[in-house]
């Protein structure tokens, strides 16, 4: 038998990440390695050990006692080699912000609002990293990230921003065009079969729960589609005038009071999802990272009572519709 003095740094990484992501499988994507290697990493580890660090259920699996006792001493472990390194490269400096964002995130809510973080915080030096996936922080050199979900992130400490609100936008002109000079009293979801719907291969369900809120189901099978690789992507057709994109709000609202987009249907379909601002529980304490967390959720907030304003102004003869 093996010594546990000779445990594969990277046995510990693989054990981290299914603890966090409750399934092998998706432990083998983020480690770039098969479920099975996996699995075989895990048991090699608990027969060293003497001890079962998981439960297997089907796809699923979860801690057991002891298993939850030891991944919290690994992932302890990690954060502290992760930080050796850093110190060792003088990479650890306290003024440097590293951050990772979802793209559409970063580009149509974050990067319009980040100088007003620079002006007010001059000292802090900004990284930022756009990225669909989530990362180790026990492996990584991100302070925090910004992620999407439902707010159940184990082992981290997570607040919401602001939660996803979704309606229907496209170009003002294009809405004239195809509708004329149709009154807004009378503009119902029915309407959308006559344009193209601009989806989102990362957000595949949008069109389908919004038009199912809205009663209008039926239009998925009569009106066009396009699909686009990201919600961005289809946010830019939409401001180009190729048809209609079904969009978070916090998203598109300065383009509609710029009067670039319309959003015609009072009919807005609020998820039970959102953003999070997410970092391990020890990095609140970091100056860096509290300073960003306390603008960005006062950002964040502002942007949620603007759009519930915008809502609650909303014409009568609209509101109706929802």
């Amino acid at each position: 038998m093996r010594l546990l003095s000779q445990v594969n740094l990277n046995s510990l990484k693989i054990v981290e990440s299914a603890a966090r992501h409750k399934n092998f499988t998706r432990a083998g994507e983020e480690q770039f390695i098969t479920a099975s290697a996996v699995s075989q990493r895990v048991k090699s580890l608990e027969d060293q050990l003497r001890f079962k660090i998981f439960q297997r259920g089907g796809n699923a699996v979860s801690l057991t006692p002891e298993g939850e006792a030891y991944v919290a001493q690994v992932r302890e472990a990690l954060e502290r080699i992760v930080a050796a390194n850093m110190e060792a490269t003088g990479q650890s400096q306290a003024h440097v912000l590293k951050i990772c964002v979802l793209p559409t995130f970063a580009a149509r809510w974050l990067f319009p609002r980040l100088s007003a973080f620079q002006r007010q915080y001059p000292e802090i030096e900004m990284r930022v990293s756009t990225s669909y996936a989530t990362h180790e922080f026990a492996t990584s050199e991100y302070d925090l990230e910004i992620r999407y979900g439902d707010g159940s992130f184990p082992g981290l400490s997570s607040e919401l921003l602001f939660r996803e609100d979704l309606a229907p936008v496209c170009s003002r002109k294009l809405f004239h065009e195809v509708l004329g000079n149709k009154p807004l009293s009378r503009v119902t979801p029915d309407d959308l079969r006559h344009f193209t719907l601009l989806h989102s291969e990362t957000c595949t369900q949008n069109w389908q729960s919004w038009l199912r809120f809205a009663g209008a189901s039926f239009v998925l099978g009569e009106a066009k589609s396009i699909y686009f690789d990201s919600c961005m992507m289809s946010y830019e057709a939409a401001n180009a005038g190729m048809g209609f994109a079904v969009a978070n709000r916090a998203y598109m609202a300065s383009d509609i009071r710029a009067e670039r987009l319309v959003a015609p249907f009072a009919v807005h379909h609020p998820n039970s999802a959102g953003w999070y601002f997410v970092c391990p529980g020890k990095a609140i304490g970091a100056r860096k990272v509290s300073l960003f967390k306390q603008w960005i959720m006062a950002e964040a907030a502002l942007t949620q009572r603007q759009l519930d304003v915008e809502i609650t102004n909303l014409p009568v003869r609209r509101a109706a519709m929802a």
